[in-house]
C-alpha cells in the first residue's frame, strides 16, 4: 500500500491529480499531506477536508489587545504556555492542540545554547514522546528528514544564528503536545518558536505519524524531497495551450492576451529589458482578470519575488535565472476567459522576451478558487510613529472564502540598523485577537537574527538582504503550502513596523492568495505608486540636508564605514555631548575608515572646531576633508571620558555634499587592547 502512495504522490507531483483526491471521506496521513505539498492543483481548491489554521509562539504576552499597552512588547523569547512534569522532568509545553489536526511548519532559533536542549513531541494523550531529541538536529540536523523538509537558513551562517525549518507534517487524532526541555533557560538562554497546525472538523479520519512509518517511508520523503528542489512544473505537454509574450511596450502602453475556454494558467515566463533595468521591474505591471473580474495587480519584480532588482532565486513558485528570465509556477483556474494585460508606467520603453503563457485544461468544481495577488507600497515611511513608536503596516485585507498562499515585502532600508523587529498579526475570520502572532519579521521568513545573508527555498528566500542591517534593499518572500491559511470570511494580514532606527524607509509589501468567486480584497491597481522612481540610494528617500553655519551634531551625520559597528550612544556621565549623544565606532582595525557625509547650503571658507571623544579604549586616526587632510594621528587617548575641541582651521567646504573621513592608524600604548574606538560628539562651523 504504501509503495502505491509514493507513486501516487509522484503523480502528483506531475501534475496529474485529479478533483476529489483529497477528500474528506480518505483518511489524512504522512503521505497524503505530502502528496498535497507538492500538488499545485489542490492548491488551488478548497481544502477538503475542511479545517482551520492557528500558530503556537513565544510571543511577548503582554500583547493582548490593539487597543490596551503592550501590544506592541517585544520580550517575544522563552514564553510556553505552562509547565508539565514528567517524573523528575519539568517540560515546557510549547503547543497543546486538540485533534485531529497535523502539525505542519515548525521554526526555531536559539541564542545562549548550544542548541541540545530537548524537543518532545507526544501524540493522542501517550506518555512516552512519538519524537525526542535535540531540537536543532529534529528541526534541521536531518534527525527526521532531509532538505528542503527539514532546512535552516541561510547556510551561509554559523548554524546556531540560523532558522531552523521543520516542513514534515505530523498529523494526529486526538492530540498534539509539544515540549522543551532545557537546564539553561532561566540562565542565558533564550528561545524562540513558531508552530503551525491545522485543526480538522470532528469525525475527520487522521492517521498519527509514527517515527517508525517515517522511517519506513525514506524514499517518499526522499521523491518529495527531490521533487520540491527542483521545482519541475509537471505539465503533461499534450493538453497545453501556449500563448507568446514578447514584443516592446512604449511607455504608458499597455498589451492584452487572452485565453478562452475552462482551463488554469500553469506557467508564466518572461525577461525585461534583458533583466538590466531596475526601475523596469517595478514599473511593468502583470494584470489578470479571470472570468471578467480583475484579481491580479502587482509590479512584475513583486510577482516573481525578486522586487526592484534581479536576484536569482528558486522556489516551489518562482523562479528567477541569473539571466533575467522570470517564470511563475502558479496554478490559476478560469471557467470561461483568462486576460493578461503587460502595462508599462515608466518612462522608457520595455522589451519583452521569451515570454509564454501557457494553460492546461481545468475541471472547475465548487472547490475551485481564482488566484489573486496585490501590492502596494508604503512609501517613505516614517518607522517612529505611533504606539511607543511603533506601529501595524496591513499587506492585505480579504473578504470572502480562501487561503492565504504567500506575503513579500520589498523594502530600501536607509539606516544601518534592523528594520524588522515587528510581528506579523493574522486574524481569521474577524477574531478579536490574531490566530497568528509572531516573533518578528525575519522569523516569519524563516531566517534569524537580522541576517543579510541571501538564500533560496522552495517556501522562503531572501535573495537580496543587504538591508537587512544597513542602508540597502531587502527581498523577503514566504509561500505557504501546507501552512496556507483557510478563511470562511475574511483575513486581515498585518505586519509591525519596529526599525531599530528613527528613520524614514520605503516599505512596499505583496501577497498571493486563492478565493472563491464573490471574494474581494483591499488591494487594486496603484499606477501612482508602481510609477514612482525606485530607491537606489539612501539620498533617493532622504534627501542631504543643508547647513549654512553652526552646529551639525555628529549623530545627524550620514555614514559608511569599512569595518565596525557604528551607533548613537546616549549619555555618559563623564561627557559632556552636546544633546547628550555621540556617533560611536567600535569594533573598526588600523587601516578602516569612517566616512561621514554632510551638507552645506553654499560654498565657502569656515573655521572647523571638532567635537571628539576621549577615553581608554579610544585610538588614533588620521581626520580628512573632501580629500584633504586635516589632523594627522590625532590621539583619543585619555584616562576617563571626555570632550574635546579640536580646532581643524580654515576649511574650503563646497556646496551640497561634504566628506570627513577618519582612518584608523593605530592606539596608545596606554589604551586597552585591541580596541580603537572614536567618538564624534559634533561639528562646529563658523563663516569667514
Amino acid at each position: 500500500m504504501r509503495r502505491k502512495m509514493i507513486g501516487m504522490a509522484l503523480a502528483l507531483a506531475a501534475g496529474t491529480s485529479q478533483a476529489g483526491w483529497f477528500s474528506s471521506e480518505r483518511t489524512v496521513t504522512v503521505i497524503s499531506l505530502l502528496a498535497e505539498m507538492i500538488d499545485r492543483d489542490e492548491a488551488a481548491r478548497f481544502p477538503d477536508p475542511a479545517y482551520t489554521s492557528r500558530q503556537f509562539s513565544s510571543y511577548d504576552r503582554a500583547s493582548v489587545a490593539p487597543d490596551q499597552p503592550g501590544w506592541y512588547a517585544n520580550d517575544d523569547r522563552s514564553h510556553f504556555l505552562r509547565v508539565s512534569t514528567n517524573g523528575v522532568r519539568r517540560e515546557q509545553v510549547m503547543v497543546d492542540a486538540a485533534g485531529p489536526g497535523a502539525l505542519v511548519r515548525f521554526w526555531v532559533t536559539v541564542a545562549g545554547t548550544d542548541g541540545s536542549g530537548i524537543l518532545r513531541v507526544y501524540l493522542d494523550g501517550q506518555t512516552t514522546p512519538e519524537i525526542e531529541g535535540p531540537v536543532l538536529d529534529v528541526l534541521s540536523g536531518g534527525m527526521l528528514c532531509g532538505y528542503p523538509l527539514a532546512a535552516s537558513v541561510s547556510e551561509r551562517t554559523d548554524y546556531l544564528k540560523r532558522g531552523h525549518n521543520l516542513y514534515l507534517p505530523i498529523p494526529y487524532a486526538a492530540r498534539c503536545v509539544v515540549t522543551y526541555e532545557s537546564a539553561t533557560l532561566g540562565h542565558g538562554e533564550n528561545f524562540y518558536y513558531n508552530a503551525e497546525c491545522r485543526t480538522y472538523r470532528a469525525g475527520t479520519a487522521v492517521e498519527s505519524f509514527s517515527l517508525e512509518a517515517a522511517r519506513r517511508d525514506v524514499r517518499a520523503l526522499s521523491e518529495v524531497n527531490r521533487a520540491l528542489a527542483g521545482g519541475g512544473l509537471g505539465m503533461d505537454r499534450r493538453t497545453t495551450r501556449e500563448v507568446r509574450l514578447d514584443g516592446v511596450l512604449a511607455p504608458g502602453a499597455s498589451v492584452t492576451h487572452t485565453v478562452e475556454g475552462a482551463r488554469a494558467v500553469r506557467l508564466l515566463a518572461l525577461t525585461l529589458n534583458g533583466g538590466r533595468d531596475d526601475q523596469t521591474l517595478r514599473s511593468t505591471v502583470i494584470e489578470m482578470a479571470f472570468d471578467g473580474v480583475r484579481t491580479v495587480w502587482m509590479p512584475a519584480g513583486e510577482f516573481f519575488a525578486t522586487g526592484c532588482r534581479l536576484a536569482p532565486s528558486r522556489t516551489w513558485y518562482t523562479q528567477v535565472s541569473r539571466g533575467g528570465l522570470m517564470e511563475s509556477a502558479w496554478v490559476m483556474p478560469f471557467r470561461r476567459r483568462c486576460e493578461l494585460t503587460l502595462r508599462n508606467l515608466g518612462t522608457n520603453a520595455v522589451t519583452v522576451t521569451q515570454g509564454v503563457l501557457v494553460t492546461a485544461p481545468w475541471r472547475w468544481d465548487n472547490r475551485s478558487m481564482y488566484f489573486g495577488a496585490g501590492w502596494t507600497e508604503y512609501r517613505h515611511e516614517p518607522t517612529r510613529v505611533g504606539q511607543d513608536g511603533h506601529h501595524d503596516l496591513n499587506y492585505v485585507t480579504l473578504h470572502g472564502e480562501g487561503v492565504l498562499a504567500g506575503t513579500g515585502v520589498t523594502l530600501f532600508n536607509t539606516a544601518r540598523a534592523w528594520w524588522g523587529e515587528g510581528d506579523e498579526k493574522i486574524f481569521v475570520d474577524g477574531e478579536a485577537f490574531p490566530a497568528f502572532i509572531g516573533t518578528g519579521s525575519e522569523d516569519y521568513y524563516g531566517y534569524a537574527w537580522s541576517n543579510p545573508n541571501v538564500f533560496t527555498h522552495p517556501f522562503l528566500a531572501q535573495p537580496i538582504g543587504e538591508g537587512a542591517n544597513s542602508e540597502g534593499l531587502a527581498v523577503n518572500v514566504r509561500y505557504r503550502v501546507l501552512d496556507r491559511i483557510p478563511f470562511r470570511s475574511s483575513l486581515r494580514f498585518d505586519m509591525e513596523l519596529w526599525h531599530w532606527a528613527d528613520t524614514v524607509i520605503d516599505y512596499a509589501p505583496s501577497a498571493c492568495w486563492y478565493m472563491k468567486p464573490g471574494g474581494r480584497a483591499n488591494r487594486g491597481p496603484e499606477p501612482e505608486r508602481a510609477a514612482q522612481p525606485v530607491a537606489r540610494t539612501r539620498r533617493d528617500i532622504i534627501p542631504l540636508k543643508l547647513h549654512t553655519e553652526g552646529v551639525i551634531e555628529g549623530e545627524a551625520l550620514e555614514f559608511v564605514v569599512s569595518r565596525g559597528h557604528v551607533s548613537v550612544q546616549d549619555g555618559h556621565k563623564d561627557a559632556e555631548w552636546s544633546g547628550g549623544k555621540q556617533l560611536w565606532w567600535r569594533d573598526g582595525k588600523p587601516g578602516d575608515v569612517l566616512t561621514l557625509t554632510f551638507g552645506m547650503a553654499r560654498a565657502g571658507r569656515f573655521a572647523l572646531t571638532l567635537h571628539l571623544t576621549h577615553a581608554n579604549d579610544y585610538g588614533v586616526a588620521d581626520i580628512a576633508l573632501n580629500g584633504k587632510r586635516l589632523v594627522a594621528a590625532y590621539d583619543a587617548f585619555a584616562e576617563r571620558v571626555e570632550t574635546h575641541a579640536v580646532q581643524a582651521g580654515s576649511v574650503e567646504l563646497a556646496q551640497g555634499e561634504n566628506v570627513l573621513t577618519v582612518t584608523l592608524t593605530g592606539a596608545n600604548p596606554r589604551t586597552k587592547k585591541d580596541s580603537f574606538m572614536q567618538g564624534i560628539d559634533r561639528l562646529e562651523l563658523v563663516a569667514q
